[in-house]
């Protein structure tokens, strides 16, 4: 057995043990608290209406919002002297996918994903977690403190699933391959360990099999209502020479105005087409509440699918949050475009207004 293996087996035994208690579950938000184990039920259910066209042909489409999709999690954790431990498992189930569903698409696009199956152990040394869950750099080109993200973000996973088409309506590639947001691999099986926070700065690590990721995570109070948040993501594949970088940024004033950017760039296979792109989103919380939230962003990126492809969007949104409940309100309005060397596809425009409720 290698080292490699060594620390694998050696890491499971560490933080499994501490698992090996009873116990006891409740449903709801609110967890129930024994003297040894705090278990909790929770979830959402997150539904959208669209309103697509591609320039030849339109639809209206009922979609499951990728954003933040509709999903039941089960989180145990307990205590022993300063340190801690504890599972999390979580389930996807979507109906018509937002990023998978295109114009014209009968309605049978549903998906039983496996979010989450991770246990961990936390001490003041940091975190550790083994198991399926966010790689080190997973969500660290989306950050945004804006308050619109389930309408809108990097990954506009809201309009994804939608396809450009040529001139005679023949669907030629999808906004989410043209559109890519240089986030990390997502969720994976992994090994993955968070360092303390040093002020309102961490970092962290994982390995998968696909390969390696790192995060470094920033985030800061500035005074009531205000803060700057930002994140660097790296993630090298091992059996390819696919390098990626990706960042953001997020700052949230006390009046409500908030200004979030993006930046990303990869290395494929080091041929001619070596993507790049930027996002930038102005929005404003009102109300006396701040309830009441509109933001707009431009997206832009080169060279996602062909060496050339130059894809743009821009996005009006809104969100109402019901004031001291778990639910929202939202609303996005969005036009794409995609230039090619090869001659420019049609435009895309979508209207979508959904609702995303937590339990």
């Amino acid at each position: 057995m290698n080292i490699k293996n060594v620390l694998q087996v050696s890491t499971l035994a560490f933080v499994a043990v501490p698992m090996l208690f009873p116990i006891y579950a409740a449903t709801g938000s609110t967890p129930l608290t024994s003297n040894k184990v705090n278990f909790t039920v929770s979830g959402q259910v997150s539904r959208a209406l669209t309103f697509a066209d591609n320039g030849t042909d339109s639809d209206t489409l009922f979609v499951d919002n990728t954003n933040s999709g509709s999903r039941v999690r089960i989180v145990g954790k307990t205590d022993f002297g300063a340190s801690s431990a504890g599972v999390n498992i979580e389930t996807q189930f979507e109906d018509n996918l937002s990023y998978a569903t295109d114009i014209d698409d009968k309605d049978n696009n549903n998906v039983f994903t496996s979010r989450k199956r991770e246990l961990w152990i936390k001490g003041g040394w940091g975190k550790v977690t083994l198991g399926k869950g966010d790689g080190a750099a997973n969500n660290t080109s989306e950050v945004d403190n804006s308050g619109t993200w389930i309408a809108n973000n990097v990954g506009d996973f809201l309009h994804s699933g939608l396809s450009f088409a040529d001139n005679t309506g023949k669907k030629i590639v999808k906004l989410a391959n043209s559109m890519t947001n240089f986030d990390g691999f997502s969720r994976n099986n992994r090994l993955r360990y968070d360092t303390p926070k040093i002020g309102p700065v961490s970092l962290a690590v994982s390995q998968t099999q696909r390969g390696s990721e790192l995060g470094l995570f920033y985030n800061q109070p500035l005074g009531v209502g205000s803060k700057l948040s930002g994140a660097l993501g790296y993630v090298k594949e091992s059996d390819s020479d696919l390098k990626q970088l990706g960042l953001s940024i997020s700052y949230l004033m006390a009046n409500g105005l908030s200004v979030t950017g993006h930046y990303g760039m990869r290395n494929p296979d080091n041929t001619s087409v070596d993507p790049k792109g930027m996002y930038v989103k102005v929005a404003k919380k009102m109300g006396g509440a701040k309830n009441h939230i509109i933001s707009t962003a431009y997206h832009t990126v080169n060279d996602a699918v062909l060496a050339g492809d130059k894809a743009k969007r821009v996005n009006v949104s809104y969100v109402y949050l019901i004031p001291n409940r778990r639910i929202e309100v939202f609303g996005d309005v969005q036009k794409a475009s995609l230039e090619r060397t090869t001659g420019n596809l049609e435009d895309l425009s979508s209207v979508s207004l959904g609702s995303r409720i937590k339990f």
